[in-house]
């Protein structure tokens, strides 16, 4: 804590004498079809931020005081002098939740990458990465963010070692796992197998009941109908009764998971769940 508060009263100082004496500047320059800032500081690492200019776009000129960056970089070292699990990590994840990541690998002494659909252009998560790519804008904000092979296709060209999926999107996703296992890049979460076997409700429970786990009651199987999981629920044999929960088998985020009072109310929630 001590290390944090010196930290940032010493960058603002150094901040303040900085804007009066001399700035770095920071040409942008064609990358990968968008504009980058690209500038090598102290630590002789590159910074760079994907910027999503228009080809007629002037040119723009970024400022970074230098004083300023070594003030950030040996601090950083001092915090976290132990050796960096990854030298570049991905935050493939948006807003709050990617920011926290980005923090984190900061923190632990990694590069940080991040990306954004055109739609989080002006976002904070962007602007917290060391670098940040845009997907693609032919997409919808959803999908952009769930577009496996460009992701992991930029994941291949910029040099991440790992990547953490942070909640929700893609971070249940096998195939994500397992594409950017067999790119080389870490998936930090869950391993392949882990994920196919919880994904599916039915056998994570199945597993569960294996490893005398106590479980609520409920069905074994799956129900393709409302009227097959009316006729199921108001089986004597079965020992449940109103209100129950539907729950899809392979949800996500909770947002698959509906209570039914009643009887007249399981066509309506079986559907939205």
């Amino acid at each position: 804590m001590m290390l944090r508060q010196w930290s940032r009263r010493s960058v603002s100082s150094t901040l303040r004498r900085s804007l009066q004496q001399r700035r770095s500047v920071i040409k942008s320059t064609n990358i990968g079809g968008g504009r980058a800032a690209v500038s090598t500081i102290a630590n002789n690492s590159s910074w760079i931020h994907q910027r999503s200019l228009g080809n007629d776009a002037d040119e723009n000129f970024f400022r970074l005081p230098t004083t300023a960056a070594r003030v950030f970089s040996s601090a950083a070292e001092e915090y976290h002098p132990e050796p960096r699990p990854f030298k570049k990590l991905m935050a493939a994840n948006r807003g709050e939740i990617a920011t926290r990541i980005l923090r984190a690998g900061t923190e632990l002494g990694c590069s940080t990458v991040g990306i954004y659909s055109h739609e989080d252009r002006f976002t904070q998560h962007r602007y917290k990465a060391d670098q940040a790519f845009q997907l693609s804008s032919d997409k919808s904000p959803v999908a952009a963010y769930l577009d496996i092979p460009t992701i992991v296709e930029l994941c291949v060209q910029n040099g991440v070692e790992a990547v953490h999926p942070g909640y929700g999107l893609l971070s249940e996703n096998a195939n994500f796992a397992k594409s950017l296992e067999e790119a080389g890049v870490k998936f930090v979460g869950p391993t392949v197998d882990n994920l196919n076997t919880f994904g599916d409700k039915t056998s994570a429970k199945e597993l569960a009941i294996k490893a005398n786990v106590p479980i609520i009651t409920g069905s074994d199987s799956t129900f393709s109908t409302p009227s097959e999981a009316k006729e199921w629920i108001e089986d004597p044999n079965n020992p449940i009764t109103y209100p129950v929960i539907v729950k899809a088998a392979m949800g996500g985020g909770g947002r698959g998971i509906r209570v039914v009072p009643t009887a007249d109310d399981l066509e309506s929630m079986f559907h939205l769940a």
